[in-house]
């Protein structure tokens, strides 16, 4: 039995050997060096074996080394940033050297600077670019400043409110470099003008210019950076149409969700219980159950007005609030003339409930705006080009009538008490209205707690109107002519 034993055993170990030796034989190296078109050694070069995850980087000097399964059938991916990538076949060679080209499409992009384009390549200044479809991946977003949110390094943009027709992001570049004004400096085609008055698909590139070279082409004005929008053009061709529309749901990010009048007193009556060994007199202010119980179950209209349970956050605010955001754009041309033309609806609704005081007028915010614009080339000569941009805005924002100044204002504490009931008023200090009409008010501090619902419905309705009207002409020459 021993002897079957020990048999086993060195039959075994044989087999053992046998497998490593032919994995070991079956396992084949390539190596070689990944140089660019000058020669160069490329450090970093990634060295992929292709069906397969197994893969290397080349090393200091440019050179890979990669086991592979058989020389004959192997296939190997190499890819640089900046570089044309490359499938080369080994066909049988233990050495494979590669030389990686320059990718010219990268290179050739061009980049919108501050006094022209210029291929990507021959650009030394701090500028960062993107694309009208990236900011378009940001669906139910309509406005440019919100929609460069992450977008583009360097550029920060800060949301100060929520209110309709107020949601504009505030942007800095690179900082803020003074305590004033760091508003950086919009141009749209080349003309100052407001962001808002382009939408997000009318937008073909936009260019960020971060360092002096914004300085020295712009002045004191380009000091806190300049954004530079090209808005799209028409192309020869058939006419294309685009429709898009987005409906988006708004809800209060955070709200205080109060405890109701019984909860309120029934915590308090737990605090008083735990001090009376200290002070005695706080017994005065215990609520004794039965009355507790008529905040929540009042037998009559007569106890729920003595006995208010108001849940203000429902009664002012509505769950959510519903934006849409529509646009049609179309764009087409001849040799002679070419078109693009769009036109964009914005609705924002309002997360107050619409309170009716019988005064003939819509309470609570609101925001309504229409984009237009037309962009006309015509080619002159095969060296002259004439262009007609045209460009209307028009938007209504509604608010509450502001206490102070012109302009409804979130900072203003006058102006807050229209939602102060959601976070300051108690549930149990009165009524918003009263069955006979008349609002509840707290006696002792009519100032300090705000009826907010009374202030919706008496306060007024204040409607402001923006209209925008641009006309530009531009007259572009070649002087090929000239400098050739």
């Amino acid at each position: 039995m021993e002897n079957v034993k020990k048999l086993f055993r060195c039959i075994s170990l044989l087999l053992l050997y046998v497998g490593l030796g032919t994995a070991w034989a079956s396992a084949e190296t390539v190596r070689g060096t990944v140089v660019d078109d000058t020669g160069e050694p490329l450090i970093g070069v990634s060295v992929l074996l292709q069906g397969t995850s197994q893969g290397i980087a080349t090393d200091l000097d440019g050179q890979y080394s990669l086991n592979v399964p058989n020389l004959k059938t192997a296939v190997l991916n190499f890819s640089y940033v900046g570089m044309v990538s490359q499938e080369v076949k080994v066909n049988g060679r233990s050495v494979v050297d590669v030389t990686m080209k320059s990718d010219s499409e990268v290179l050739d992009e061009v980049v919108v600077v501050g006094y022209g384009q210029q291929k990507k390549a021959s650009v030394v200044g701090a500028i960062t670019q993107t694309s009208g479809e990236v900011l378009e991946r940001a669906a139910g977003i309509h406005d440019i400043s919100n929609a460069l949110t992450g977008n583009l390094p360097g550029v920060i943009t800060e949301q100060s409110s929520g209110m309709p027709g107020e949601e504009s992001a505030q942007i800095t570049i690179r900082g803020a470099s003074s305590w004033n004004n760091s508003s950086p400096l919009v141009l749209v085609d080349g003309i100052e003008r407001d962001m808002n008055s382009v939408d997000v698909s009318s937008v073909q590139s936009i260019s960020v210019l971060k360092d002096a070279s914004a300085t020295a082409v712009y002045g004191v004005k380009g000091a806190n950076g300049v954004i530079l929008i090209t808005t799209k053009r028409g192309e020869e061709g058939k006419a294309k149409i685009d429709v898009s529309f987005t409906a988006t749901m708004k809800s209060a990010s955070k709200l205080p969700n109060k405890m109701d009048s019984y909860d309120a007193l029934r915590v308090r009556n737990t605090a008083v219980l735990h001090e009376l060994a200290l002070m005695p007199s706080s017994w005065e202010y215990m609520t004794p159950y039965a009355v507790m119980d008529k905040y929540r179950n009042p037998a009559s209209l007569e106890e729920s007005e003595r006995y208010p349970n108001v849940d203000w956050q429902d009664y002012l605010f509505r769950d959510n609030a519903m934006a849409y955001n529509g646009s049609v754009t179309i764009g087409g041309g001849t040799k002679f003339v070419r078109y693009f033309a769009a036109i964009d609806f914005v609705h924002e609704g309002d997360l107050f409930r619409e309170l009716d005081g019988g005064r003939g007028y819509q309470t609570g915010f609101g925001y309504n705006r229409i984009n237009a614009r037309s962009n006309l080339d015509f080619s002159l000569t095969p060296t002259t080009v004439f262009k007609v941009n045209i460009a209307g805005s028009s938007g209504q924002k509604r608010s509450p009538w502001p206490a102070t100044g012109s302009n409804f204002d979130q900072a203003n504490w006058n102006d807050q008490q229209m939602w102060a009931g959601a976070y300051t008023t108690p549930p149990d200090a009165f009524l918003p209205i009263y069955s006979d009409g008349s609002f509840g008010f707290y006696p002792q501090f009519r100032s300090q707690v705000a009826n907010s619902a009374e202030l919706l419905m008496t306060g007024g309705s204040f409607k402001t109107t923006q209209t925008r009207i641009n006309t530009d002409f531009v007259l572009e020459q070649k002087l090929d002519f000239i400098t050739k």
